[in-house]
């Protein structure tokens, strides 16, 4: 038997901190060599883009692959996103995940866990680059682990846009300050944080803009010739931490587009386990890459999935045997 479940049923059962939860399985999984990541592969033609990823856990019993297509050259956006989760030891279909709130939420995850390990703790100004789906979870997530959180700045090319996304999350998070506004040079020269999530080709702001101790998420990217940093900010960041480093020097533009070298980053399963450092100093300005991994959305739907099983939610099909099985009742 497996299961459907569609994104409301995901809102129920992956709140931010089981998000955070299942992210951070998923850098352990990948740092103790107990799982595979494959990193994105695109297929094109016409104006249709074809996503897909995929990952294997055997500890979690568990085989996932991500796909989506983006339909439109105007977005980014993808139009639906699924994951279907395979047996490891049967094969056996368990479910089939709507990802599209399971991939916002596992990506602010990951933001926020490198913001627990990379940021300072004092940490108290949020400066958020971004108006779109990705955005105000952003900040959702970074308040599971900024206790100090007061200020969130959002910056957005639109200034209505920016003024909505700013209504909404001082809506959803009433002790904060939110401001909003299009001038980076006002903005991030406040802020111990600097996120940015958003579909630009071309820098966001100067890394001269920067004080010292910053720490930056750098979410949009995710394509060689996309970047929202310059080399500015690159040059002055003590440590560049990336999700993977496969997938960074395939798809990270912040890098690949200022002439870096991405196996000369940071893996973050190493920050994580303690191998690395995160920071020496607290002046120093950190930055993660995040492009998104298929094991963290293995993670997570191998938990939305288990606590479907268990409050009987979602829908409920009869799976088509794995090949073996069929083969072994025609031989009866």
């Amino acid at each position: 038997m497996s299961r459907i479940l569609d994104d409301q049923t995901v809102d129920r059962l992956l709140p931010p901190d089981a998000a955070l939860a299942g992210v951070r399985t998923a850098f352990e999984l990948l740092g103790a060599g107990a799982a595979h990541d494959q990193p994105r592969q695109r297929s094109s033609m016409g104006a249709v883009t074809l996503n897909v990823m995929s990952a294997i856990a055997p500890t979690l019993d568990a085989v996932a692959v991500k796909s989506y297509p983006v339909v439109r050259r105007d977005i980014n956006r993808a139009s639906v996103i699924t994951v279907l989760v395979y047996a490891h030891r049967t094969g056996q279909l368990r479910g089939m995940v709507q990802a599209d709130l399971l991939g916002q939420r596992r990506t602010a995850a990951a933001s926020a866990l490198a913001t627990q390990l990379m940021a300072r703790p004092e940490s108290a100004t949020a400066c958020l680059f971004g108006t779109g789906y990705q955005a105000p979870a952003q900040i959702t997530a970074l308040t599971e682990v900024l206790p100090k959180l007061r200020t969130v700045l959002v910056v957005g090319r639109d200034a209505e846009r920016a003024a909505t996304t700013a209504r909404g999350i001082e809506d959803a998070h009433p002790w904060l300050t939110v401001e909003a506004g299009t001038s980076a040079e006002t903005a991030v020269p406040r802020a111990d944080v600097v996120i940015t999530a958003t579909g630009a080709a071309k820098p966001l702001f100067d890394g001269a803009l920067l004080r010292p101790g910053t720490h930056i998420n750098a979410v949009g990217s995710n394509h060689a010739r996309r970047r929202e940093l310059d080399g500015a900010t690159l040059r002055r960041a003590a440590h560049v931490v990336v999700d993977s480093a496969a997938v960074a020097s395939a798809e990270c533009g912040d890098l690949l587009a200022n002439g870096l070298d991405p196996a000369a980053a940071t893996e973050f399963a190493s920050v994580l386990s303690g191998e690395v450092p995160a920071r020496s100093s607290s002046d120093d300005i950190t930055v993660f890459e995040s492009h998104g991994l298929a094991i963290q959305d293995l993670v997570c739907a191998v938990r939305v999935l288990e606590a479907a099983r268990v409050a009987e939610l979602g829908t409920v099909i009869d799976a088509w045997a794995p090949a073996s099985d069929r083969d072994s009742r025609r031989n009866r």
